[in-house]
């Protein structure tokens, strides 16, 4: 029997024409895998008019450190997941009409047995008309922390962004 030369070709190189997945299907999956990350992003605003934490925000003691602390109250504006990826970053608009771009950069891959990946996260905020608030802040965090963009002065307080990667 005869086969044609693309199949010899195949047999040659050890791949595999079948339906099951390969292992070059494999590592393309895990790298894809690395390449896109969730994330919740929470919109906060701060004021001192003694109102209180927001129920609806949950448990996220950094509110009672500086240099958050420095606002008695806390109401929750926005809760969002996203979905972010080096060729794809996500955007939000805020309350006060600019928009926050959160971008994955880049997944570190822990260097000891026990540790957990790194994601590498840049977020910039822009005000209407493209200027940049904040060019580029980037951060190295792990699943699970959140990490925060503040400083935004609105309606009497100020805008507290936190950003959490989900594994």
């Amino acid at each position: 029997m005869r086969l044609p030369l693309i199949a010899l070709l195949v047999a040659a190189l050890g791949l595999s024409l079948g339906h099951g997945p390969s292992v070059a299907h494999a590592q393309d999956a895990a790298a894809q895998a690395d390449t896109s990350v969730s994330m919740e992003i929470v919109v906060l605003h701060g004021t001192n008019d003694g109102t209180g934490i927001d129920a609806k925000i949950g448990k996220m003691p950094e509110l009672a450190k500086p240099p958050f602390s420095s606002y008695n109250s806390y109401k929750l504006l926005d809760r969002s997941k996203q979905t972010s990826s080096k060729a794809s970053p996500s955007t939000l608009k805020l309350p006060n009409d600019r928009v926050l771009k959160v971008s994955l950069k880049d997944v570190i891959q822990p260097s000891k047995k026990g540790e957990s990946k790194r994601y590498v996260i840049s977020a910039s905020i822009q005000k209407p008309g493209g200027s940049d608030f904040l060019p580029l802040l980037e951060v190295n965090a792990k699943a699970g922390e959140t990490f925060f963009v503040a400083g935004q002065n609105h309606k009497g307080g100020v805008l507290v962004i936190g950003i959490k990667v989900n594994p």
